[in-house]
Order: C-alpha cells, then structure tokens, then sequence
C-alpha cells in the first residue's frame, strides 16, 4: 500500500508536470506565433525606415542645395546692404539738393502767383473779346445761311423760269398747231354752211308747201268745231236729264233713311247737302275768225276730250246703275224688318247692310247689289209666317 501511494503521487506529478509542459508549450506556440507576428511587423517597419532614410537622403541633398542658395542668397543680401548703404549716402545728400530746389520752388511759386493773377486778369479781357467775337462769327454765320437760302431761292426761281420757258415754248407749238386746225375748221365750217344754205332754201320751199296744206286744215278743224257746239248742246240737255235722276235717287234715299231709323238700324245717310253739285255746263264760246296769215304747220290733231262729259258719261253709264243699287238695297232693309218682327236675330244683316250702304257712298255700285242680293237670297230661304 505504501509502494502504491508514492506511485500515485508521482503519476500526479508526472501529470502535474506533463500539464505544465503542455501549458508551456502552448506558451511557447503562442509566443512564436507573436514573435513571427512581431518578425513581420519588423520587416514591414524596416522596409519603411529604409524608404523613410531613402527620403531623408533626398532630403537631405535638397537641404544642401538649399543650403547653398541661402549663402548665395546671404551674400547677395551683404551686396545690397552695402548698395542700401550707399544709397542713403545718395539719399542724404539729394535731400539737401531737394531741400534747396524746395526753396526754389517757393520762390518761384510766389512769381508764379503774381502771374496766375495777372493771367486771370487777361483771361477776363480775352473771355469778353471771345464773346464779341463769337457774336460776330454767329452774325456771319446767319448772313451766310440767309445768302445761301438766297441763292437756293434764286436757284429755285431760275429752274421755275427754265421750266416755264420750255411751257411757253411747248405752248408756242401748241398754239401753231390749233391755228391750223382752227383754219382747217374754218374751210370746213365754211363748206358746211354752203351746204346748210342749201338745205335751207329746199326746206323753205318745203315749208311753203306745208303752209298751204296747214290752211287746208285749218278750215277743216272750223268745220270740225261747228259739230263740237252742236254735240256740246245735246250734251246739256243730257246733263238736264240726269239731274233730274239724281232728284229721284235722293228722295230715294231720304226714303232708306227713314225706313231704317224706323226699323233701328242706324246708319248714317248722306244729306243733300253733302252731295257734290251739278257740274256746270261748259260755255260756248264762238269759234275764232281765221287769222289773214297762213299759220305754220301744226302737228296732226287729237281728238279734243272734254273731261267733265267723261265723268258724267262714266256716272250716267256705269254697269249697275245707282237706281238699281238703291232699288236692291230698299229690298234688303224691308226684307230684313220682317225677319226682325218675327224675333230673329239680325245683327249679321246690319253689319252687312252697313257694308253695301258704305260701298253705296263710295260709288262701288256693284258691291252694293251684290251684298244686298246676298241679304236676300239668306231671307228668302228662311220661311216666313203669313
């Protein structure tokens, strides 16, 4: 038993160590592992300290060529100090010099006053001689422009003159030109005239001729108004005539007047007094005596109207005569007072009645009888009571 435990503890202790060793191992690998990365980082740092010294260097030789050029640039500053130096010497003593031109200066400033005064003074005298004479040059000036207008004006007047110089000489010709055309007019006027005398004296032998036959009608057209007399007196004794019809056609209508006022029918009738009057009848004058000269040829005579025997003729002789018109008319209104006693209504007649009496005043004959007919025939086709 007691071999065993020693046994035990070494094997503990072999562990023990074998462990250890391990742990150092690993240690040991770990601290390679550091030193390779620590080898590297060397390389790496070396290979930058070789480029940092390969600057440095270059560095270095621009260093001494800069070097260089401060000494070059120090001695070329000793040389300008020492021409600085010298240049105040030269400063000092030009100063001097400016200080005597300055009293110079003041000197010759004050001289110059006195003759910046006297030129002031003449530049006022030249100023007022400058303006007269500016005054004067504008006066030329004007003269000039007003001389040259002038002889624009002349210019003008002597073109005007060239001008109407060639208007005269052009109407010169012209005026030649129509004498001898007025002489050539002349001639021709003159053979006109001969021929005219000669157609003068053959129309006077014409007009001779027309006299004796004007005569010839002039008894005829005496005949002629010895038959106008003799008509004219018939034609009054016609007019007598029918003035004694139209006494008849107004008491005939002062009969309608009163049927119609009896009947209720008002429509207003013309009074005689409204009625144009008779025509007068024409006076007959006694024909002319023929004159002793032969009168000059009339034109050919129209058949003489006389436009009051128109009138009448056209009233006496219309196509329906006033007479009929009225007779038709008196028929209607007794008609149409039957048909009202028997209690019909008769309004429509009236208004109709109206219409033939207002074509009855106008002179519309025709339309008169027409309507009136038409009132009766609307009567008669109604039945009335015995």
């Amino acid at each position: 038993m007691a071999s065993e435990k020693p046994s035990l503890v070494l094997l503990d202790a072999v562990k023990a160590q074998a462990s250890k060793l391990r742990e150092t191992k690993n240690a040991l690998d770990a601290r390679q592992k550091e030193l390779d990365a620590l080898r590297a980082e060397l390389d790496t740092r070396s290979a930058a300290l070789e480029s940092q010294a390969a600057r440095l260097k270059a560095e270095r030789g621009e260093f001494a060529q800069e070097k260089e050029q401060v000494v070059a640039a120090r001695s070329s500053m000793d040389k300008d100090i020492a021409g600085m130096r010298m240049e105040r010497d030269k400063a000092s003593s030009e100063e001097r010099r400016v200080q005597d031109w300055a009293r110079t200066l003041n000197d010759r400033e004050k001289g110059i006053k006195d003759r910046e005064d006297q030129v002031k003074r003449l530049e006022h005298d030249l100023t007022d001689h400058l303006k007269e004479s500016e005054r004067k040059i504008q006066a030329l000036v004007e003269r000039e422009e007003l001389s040259a207008q002038r002889e624009r004006a002349l210019a003008d007047t002597i073109d005007r003159l060239t001008v109407m110089e060639r208007g005269m000489a052009d109407r010169d010709r012209k005026l030649a030109k129509r004498e001898e055309e007025l002489i050539r007019l002349q001639n021709e006027r003159l053979n006109a005239l001969e021929a005219r005398e000669r157609e003068m004296l053959k129309i006077s032998e014409e007009m001779y001729a027309r006299q004796k036959e004007s005569a010839v009608q002039h008894d005829s057209f005496v005949d002629l108004q010895t038959t106008l007399k003799e008509e004219l007196i018939s034609l009054a004794s016609e007019r007598e005539k029918l003035a004694v019809k139209e006494k008849s056609l107004l008491e005939a209508e002062k009969y309608i007047t009163a049927a119609l006022e009896a009947s209720g029918i008002e429509i207003p009738m013309e009074t005689e007094s409204n009625n144009p009057p008779p025509p007068l009848a024409p006076e007959i004058r006694p024909p002319r005596p023929p004159a002793a000269q032969a009168p000059p040829p009339a034109p050919p005579m129209e058949p003489m109207r006389d436009e009051i025997f128109e009138e009448e003729s056209s009233e006496a002789k219309p196509r329906v005569s006033r007479a009929d018109a009225l007779e038709r008319m008196t028929k209607a209104l007794e008609t149409a007072k039957r048909v009202r006693d028997t209690g019909r209504n008769v309004s429509e007649i009236r208004k109709v009645l109206k219409q033939a009496r207002a074509a009855f005043e106008g002179g519309d004959y025709e339309t008169a009888t027409r309507l009136a007919s038409d009132i009766l025939r609307d009567l008669e086709a109604v039945p009335l009571p015995r």
